[in-house]
């Protein structure tokens, strides 16, 4: 064991959102003796990961931070993916975290010690820690998924997920082929289309995309953000009520205001996209919000470049020098990026987690992932999840999810301390999920297109199908009568 074998109080996965945030509220609470540690070489989490062109958020930034720490300074209202991580860098040092962060430490396994009653941590390089409590703050918006194409490895060119970016890649002159057209998609070809020969975007089902409506902050709008703080929380708590009373109730299965919302981005569409004939097929033919509603400003005006083509028959196979697609077209490509997403169920189980008795956690989870609040788990003690099963939302910041998350997490620790062990039990787990389920199948998510968050049986593990006001409520009370508290 390393450092002794002493043991931490908390060990804490991740430095992003999560990570800084969980530390923050650990030194809030007089928790000195705790680690963060962070597999990469850098500060942000998906905001050190995501480096391709045009990355920015899809939250206000002023939102998009912790309530603890505003930002006036946000040079836009949604902030490039550079400022973002900035922001966090700063946080790290504001909050006076770098004594306890740990980078280029990758956790490959978790393992529960039954004789001392602590989690013994095993890092990549062999190192070992034992903690007390373990907080996994881990996101997801990291592991590239590579979808399942014929030939995928045949390419002779070039190619890139769009999460494992090559910095500093130059792309002047290329063809470029974009497999996808959802979130990442929508950023990257604007950004390229100006240098590239040529790029081709291949899309396999239509968006839901509606205008950002972007703009830079002025010089007087910062200075009273600076020196009027009032104002400050004000503006963001618009941003939120907006966000909490006009998105949230898209999500419902039954709602008034998804009509009226679909006719704003037709129309959009229309007057963006100057050739008639590719409308047809930007029109999805689902429910609005069913898959995720994603903004642009200028995605469907890029589709107008003489160099930019959407594509919108299916793919068949990659070849050694571009894509073919079912009409028997060959689409020669220099480079091939993959905007296919990223593997949000297995985040959760890229660390091999085992509990009292070896109890796998991956076994429990084979059917379906769940945990009680989004956090804590049947046989895990003093494990935490800040963005477990059931968190992700389109209607919020998954930074106020995280503040509310950390919040519980910390009443959690704080009530087993170091003399104790605390799990939920299984009954107020498997209650909690059969309310969230029916709920679940209550919204525009179990409406029936496919997506990647619904299971092929109708369940959905990602998702929260409440508002964010009720989020809130929902995690400031800890029920004691819900846990099992064990003293070692």
């Amino acid at each position: 064991m390393s450092d002794g074998g002493r043991v931490l109080d908390v060990l804490v996965v991740g430095a992003g959102f999560a990570g800084i945030c969980a530390g923050k509220k650990l030194l809030d609470a007089g928790i000195t003796d705790f680690l963060i540690v962070e597999k990469s070489g850098g500060i942000g989490g998906t905001w050190w990961e995501n480096t391709y062109p045009g990355a920015a958020c899809d939250v206000a930034s002023h939102l998009y931070c912790f309530s603890f720490a505003p930002n006036p300074d946000w040079s836009r209202k949604y902030s490039p993916r550079p400022e973002i991580q900035a922001y966090l860098e700063r946080c790290v040092d504001r909050f006076g975290l770098r004594r306890h962060l740990r980078q280029g430490r990758e956790l490959v396994r978790l393992e529960f010690q039954d004789e001392q009653g602590v989690w013994r941590a095993h890092f990549k390089d062999g190192e070992q820690r034992d903690a007390r409590h373990i907080i996994l703050g881990n996101g997801g918006l990291h592991l590239p998924k590579l979808p399942d194409i014929p030939g995928i490895e045949t390419f002779a060119g070039r190619w890139m997920h769009s999460a494992s970016w090559k910095k500093g890649f130059n792309l002047n002159g290329l063809r470029v082929a974009i497999v996808g057209s959802a979130a990442s998609a929508i950023q990257i070809l604007p950004a390229i289309a100006p240098r590239v020969a040529q790029a081709t975007l291949f899309q396999r089902t239509p968006n839901y995309i509606l205008p950002r409506e972007d703009k830079a902050y002025p010089e007087w709008q910062k200075r009273i953000f600076r020196y009027l703080p009032g104002a400050l929380r004000l503006y963001r708590l618009g941003i939120f009520l907006r966000m909490d009373l006009l998105l949230y109730p898209i999500t419902r299965a039954e709602s008034g205001l998804r009509s009226k919302a679909r006719r704003m981005m037709l129309s959009f569409m229309r007057r963006q996209v100057a050739d008639s004939a590719l409308h047809p097929k930007l029109t999805p033919d689902y429910e609005m919000g069913c898959k995720r509603i994603l903004i642009s400003d200028d995605f469907f005006a890029s589709l107008n470049r003489p160099n930019v083509e959407l594509v919108t028959e299916g793919i068949s196979s990659v070849e050694e020098t571009g894509i073919r697609t079912r009409d028997g077209r060959l689409h020669e490509a220099d480079l091939i990026v993959y905007a296919t997403g990223f593997d949000l169920e297995g985040h959760m189980l890229g660390v091999d987690i085992k509990g009292p008795g070896g109890r796998s956690l991956a076994a429990q989870w084979a059917d379906l992932p769940t945990a009680y609040n989004g956090c804590c788990v049947p046989g895990m003690p003093n494990l935490y999840l800040v963005t477990g099963p059931n968190t992700g939302v389109g209607t919020t910041s998954i930074v106020f999810m995280i503040e509310q998350e950390v919040g519980f997490i910390l009443r959690c620790i704080r009530t087993a301390g170091r003399r104790a062990l605390m799990q939920v039990k299984e009954s107020a787990c498997a209650a909690y999920n059969s309310e969230l389920q029916a709920a679940l199948q209550q919204t525009v998510w179990a409406s029936g297109c496919k997506t990647w968050y619904r299971r092929d049986d109708g369940r959905i593990s990602t998702l929260y199908p409440w508002s964010a006001m009720r989020f809130r409520r929902q995690l400031r009370r800890l029920c004691l009568g819900d846990f099992d508290i064990i003293d070692k």
